[in-house]
């Protein structure tokens, strides 16, 4: 027993800053109905430039902490409440692709303007021993962000009980009209939540980056460990809330000691967080999990159909190029390929988000499942490449399956949430495993096919094999929206509760619909180990997932279903290719920012007429009040006379 108390009192400290994280997420959520993924980007954000101030610039760290909590956190407080807002009224998928954004553009901007080199973090706070349990030190650090997390609950918890503001916040997600007839005004609650929870989340981030060092990446996802302390409250109770946070961090940190050294497992301790939200969420009846800001139903697609001549001759003229592209592109013909798979994995995920109205935040996993298994199929089973693909599929649908089984219970949000732990499962745990990708360094490998007159070592063939995939794939899905099912995945969309009164089950379509884009991607999955020829997990993150989501978002604002996965392939694999400062970090910010303005636009949330109307009138105001001072102006008063003299003369 004495052995585990190093790791409980580890546990301790890093689940009280846990728990911190997850006050904030909570407080903003229950005030607001907006869950913001871009949590722990904030933090991220904030430890960046606490590093900035103290380490590089040289200011004393108190300094640099007013700075990058009491004036950052407050400022992207302001920022969030004012996104939210806009929000508030769009569907609860398009509340999710903004802040999914948001944690896309900082992610990006901060991995471009810091380099992605992972940095030491100075631990800034006193590191001498403050006491001993059982021969085990604890520093002061320790004490101190146990201190600091326990301080800020209690502070929060009697100001939301014993102050008119808090009260103000309790009430403003319950009755937000009553509480206007009190005289508050509900917009400033709002703010001030918003104010104190990314305050909160930037406090999070100077503490917790000694622990985790200076990775955006790292610091970003410290919000998975909000997740889950979250999911233990409910979405609501903040004390549930906060003890959750500690029981994670103990957990976690325990889990360490035991699965560190097993191969395959020595991922769990960094997933118990969605381990426990996903055992949550299952396991809690859905009238306790609180609804939220956005609306489930209403149109998904929308816009005029093309004229008849368009429509046929759009596609005439792009599979004209599309078969002439091995003659144009020279050397460029690998990244062509690649896009064309993409165009597999854009076309299922948007068959699952676009027309089904699904939110999945783990496509990037089954197309690794649908890679490494290939690998299986292919090198370890001998089966021909054509018979591997299909049963590559076969198998990944499998997969999706699976993942479908919450989708059953869960929706919008808790769809979202379970679906980005099913992503972080699959990277760190099951990827490793003997089933997928193993313990091998670089990964698993596999051969282009050779069929007939196509030869595994001709670039120009392969682009023909994976062209001919993605014809086949797109006449296949277009078939398929405009079948009964296709009718039923829409009105899914549209109104689910309109499909249910009509006598059919949501739980099969969206059983159906799971598998399909699962299907469809592994095969994607599959044509891509093939062009690259080995492929290693790293290549399929969770992050993958949400930069997948980003980019068809932004492709899907200016286009329709087909047309969006060729766009937003080209934009993401070929546009790079012909300008070299388009790295993956300035992708990362475009596809995040234009998600972020697509999501705005795309549901109505912001009326651009009223706005620019309102901006009008405003410049109108202020050029008036500019011509008043200025004929009111000492110099305009004597060039009048000036003049007037002169005229007299």
């Amino acid at each position: 027993m004495r052995e585990l108390v190093p790791f409980v009192v580890i546990g301790l400290a890093s689940g009280s800053l846990y728990g911190l994280a997850g006050l904030g997420l909570a407080l903003t959520y229950r005030t607001s109905g907006i869950f913001n993924f871009a949590h722990g980007a904030i933090a991220a954000a904030a430890a960046y430039l606490f590093f900035t101030l103290h380490v590089s610039m040289h200011w004393w760290w108190p300094a640099a902490a007013v700075v990058s909590v009491g004036v950052f956190g407050p400022l992207a407080g302001l920022v969030m409440e004012r996104l939210a807002r806009s929000l508030v009224a769009a569907r609860t998928a398009t509340i999710i692709v903004a802040t999914v954004g948001l944690l896309l553009f900082i992610q990006g901007f901060l991995y471009w303007h810091y380099g992605s080199a992972q940095r030491s973090f100075p631990e800034f706070l006193p590191t001498a021993a403050a006491f001993r349990i059982t021969g085990v030190t604890v520093t002061w650090a320790q004490v101190i962000n146990v201190t600091v997390g326990v301080g800020s609950f209690l502070g929060l918890y009697v100001f939301l009980r014993r102050t008119r503001v808090g009260v103000a916040m309790r009430a403003v997600v319950a009755a937000p009209d009553l509480l206007a007839l009190t005289g508050a005004r509900p917009a400033r609650v709002r703010i001030a939540s918003w104010i104190v929870g990314c305050t909160f989340a930037s406090l999070t981030g100077i503490l917790i980056a000694p622990t985790l060092t200076l990775n955006a990446a790292l610091l970003s996802a410290l919000v998975v460990q909000a997740f889950g302390a979250v999911a233990i409250g409910l979405f609501t109770s903040l004390p549930l809330t906060y003890l959750g946070g500690v029981v994670i961090g103990v957990v976690a940190s325990v889990a360490t000691k035991y699965l560190s050294a097993r191969h395959g497992l020595s991922g769990i301790p960094g997933v118990v967080p969605f381990l426990v939200l996903i055992t949550m969420m299952m396991v809690t009846p859905g009238r306790k999990l609180p609804r939220g800001a956005g609306r489930f139903e209403g149109a998904r697609e929308s816009g005029r159909r093309p004229p008849r001549p368009v429509l046929i001759g759009a596609p005439l003229v792009a599979g004209a190029f599309l078969l002439a592209v091995p003659h144009l592109v020279g050397t460029r013909l690998p990244v062509y390929s690649t896009a064309l798979i993409f165009v597999i994995i854009f076309l299922s995920l948007s068959l699952l988000t676009r027309v089904s109205g699904q939110i999945s935040l783990a496509h990037a996993a089954f197309a690794g499942v649908g890679a490494a298994t290939f690998s299986h199929f292919t090198l370890d089973s001998g089966y021909p490449w054509l018979v591997g693909l299909v049963a590559t599929g076969v198998v990944t649908g499998l997969v999706g399956v699976i993942l479908a089984l919450p989708a059953i219970r869960l929706s919008g949000l808790y769809l979202a949430l379970a679906t980005y732990g099913f992503g972080l499962l699959m990277e760190t745990v099951v990827f490793q495993s003997w089933l997928l990708f193993g313990s091998q360094v670089n990964g698993v490998s596999a051969r282009r096919p050779e069929l007939g007159p196509i030869h595994a070592g001709s670039a120009t063939d392969y682009y023909y094999v994976i062209l001919a995939v993605v014809s086949a794939t797109c006449v296949a899905l277009v078939l398929l929206r405009r079948a009964r099912l296709g009718r039923f995945l829409r009105g899914m969309a549209d109104s689910p509760t309109a499909l249910i009164t009509t006598g059919l089950g949501l739980s099969i379509t969206r059983v159906i619909v799971f598998a399909a884009s699962a299907f469809f991607a592994g095969v994607a999955g599959a044509l891509f180990i093939s062009q690259v020829g080995q492929v290693s997990p790293v290549t399929f993150t969770s992050y993958s997932s949400l930069l997948y989501l980003g980019a068809l978002t932004v492709a899907g604002a200016f286009s329709g279903f087909v047309t969006s996965a060729f766009l937003a392939a080209g934009l993401l694999v070929v546009f790079p290719a012909y300008l070299s400062g388009v790295t993956v970090e300035v992708q990362s910010m475009l596809f995040g920012g234009t998600a972020v303005l697509a999501a705005l636009v795309s549901d109505g949330a912001v009326d651009w007429k009223t706005l620019a109307a309102r901006l009008g009138a405003r410049l109108d105001r202020a050029i008036a009040r500019t011509d008043v001072r200025r004929r009111r102006s000492p110099v305009a008063a004597r060039n009048v006379a000036a003049a007037a003299a002169g005229a007299e003369r």
